[in-house]
């Protein structure tokens, strides 16, 4: 009996691994749109189709991985995946949501460096970027019905924080503030309180050598380990690492991997992969990858720790829903960006207007048919 319970629990572990790593491929497959476009999908996925969290849980750790070092997208998936296989799940969950964009920055970087040029994709995702904001206008519904709850005070935060991060202003100083103040609305005793942010301080060698197979991982897994906010700051570390101090790459081709990082789904991140390819091939690439997403494997096995307790605390339960509500506006805001970026000329007003109106009226629609409407779509409307 002992045996076949055993066996039982083994084959429901298998079973559970399985799904998330199915469910993590189709996800990495289809994460356009930035860090807005990929929270859309991966909400969809995790909590609305498959329920393997709640919602507030899902913004609980949505809006606290704004505050923490690395990807905001692979982070959130890898707790899901945490949460519904363990300690196997999380690692599942991370390798194959980052290897489907691996796999095609390795690609990229194979005809770049053969015919020194990017592949002709533009025809192919022009209908990519209107479909994905369609999915992020519907999440920015979901999440304000859901979040703030008629909550006055989380109503104010967030609209304050929608302006102050339209207008430029750093983010994850918005986000703790938020964080604090729907705090302190509601603290009754007469002292302030104390919020120590979640930071990871890796000690990580400087390796004085020419180029070297290790001296890659390592700057890699620095920027993984430190890097806040947009591509724009990935772009300036990896400038700093790989053009002005090791002459590894040309300026145009940092650019070009950025470009590379922009146009393939999953993180930006990726563009490390298609760099480390230039720099030394398939092995480059792999190693850069492994060296900038590492970091955010034990990143995530805190965070969940992190939220485990916070969670069962009334204190930091409003610290938490002030973080969340201020996630929803940083969402808004990007939504707001690619809506006016959408809507330039007529082709992408029409597939937004279509992708849209299936998004909110046929909801258990699947996250992959509406990228492949708004794919196919700007195909067509392209060739009209």
């Amino acid at each position: 009996m002992q045996t076949e319970n055993t066996e039982q629990h083994t084959d429901s572990i298998a079973k559970r691994l399985g799904q998330i790593a199915t469910s993590c491929l189709k996800l990495g497959t289809i994460g356009f749109g930035g860090i807005a476009g990929m929270v859309a999908t991966i909400e969809n996925e995790m909590v609305v189709r498959r329920k393997w969290i709640d919602h507030q849980h899902f913004m609980d750790v949505l809006s606290t991985s704004y505050i923490i070092p690395g990807p905001n997208a692979v982070e959130v998936v890898m707790h899901c995946g945490k949460e519904r296989g363990g300690r196997l799940g999380l690692i599942v969950a991370g390798i194959c949501y980052i290897l489907p964009a691996m796999l095609i920055c390795l690609i990229f970087g194979y005809f770049y460096r053969r015919y020194s040029a990017l592949p002709d994709v533009q025809h192919f995702i022009y209908g990519v970027r209107p479909a994905t904001t369609a999915l992020v206008i519907g999440t920015v519904f979901r999440l304000w019905d859901k979040t703030l709850k008629n909550n006055i005070i989380l109503i104010v935060l967030c609209l304050l924080v929608f302006v102050g991060s339209l207008y430029g202003m750093n983010e994850v100083l918005l986000i703790i503030g938020a964080g604090t103040l729907n705090y302190l609305a509601y603290a009754t005793k007469n002292r302030l309180p104390i919020f120590t942010g979640l930071l990871l301080s890796p000690i990580l060698l400087q390796i004085n050598c020419r180029f070297s197979d290790s001296k890659l991982f390592f700057i890699f897994l620095k920027i993984g380990a430190v890097l806040y906010g947009s591509g724009y700051v990935l772009f300036a570390y990896m400038d700093e690492a790989l053009v002005r101090r090791n002459h590894w790459l040309s300026h145009q081709q940092l650019m070009d991997a950025i470009a590379v990082g922009q146009i393939t789904p999953g993180p930006i991140l990726s563009s490390a992969t298609f760099a480390g390819y230039l720099v030394n091939g398939v092995e480059g690439g792999v190693l850069a990858t492994l060296g900038i997403f590492l970091p955010s494997f034990f990143i995530s096995f805190f965070l969940h720790k992190v939220l485990s307790s916070a969670r069962k605390s009334q204190k930091l339960r409003l610290f938490l829903d002030g973080l969340s509500a201020a996630s929803v506006s940083i969402i808004a805001v990007v939504g707001f960006h690619l809506f006016t970026s959408s809507i330039q000329n007529w082709h992408g007003a029409i597939i937004l207007a279509v992708c849209l109106a299936l998004t909110l009226f046929w909801k258990r629609l699947s996250t992959v048919v509406i990228i492949l409407i708004g794919s196919i779509g700007g195909f067509l409307l392209l060739h009209i």
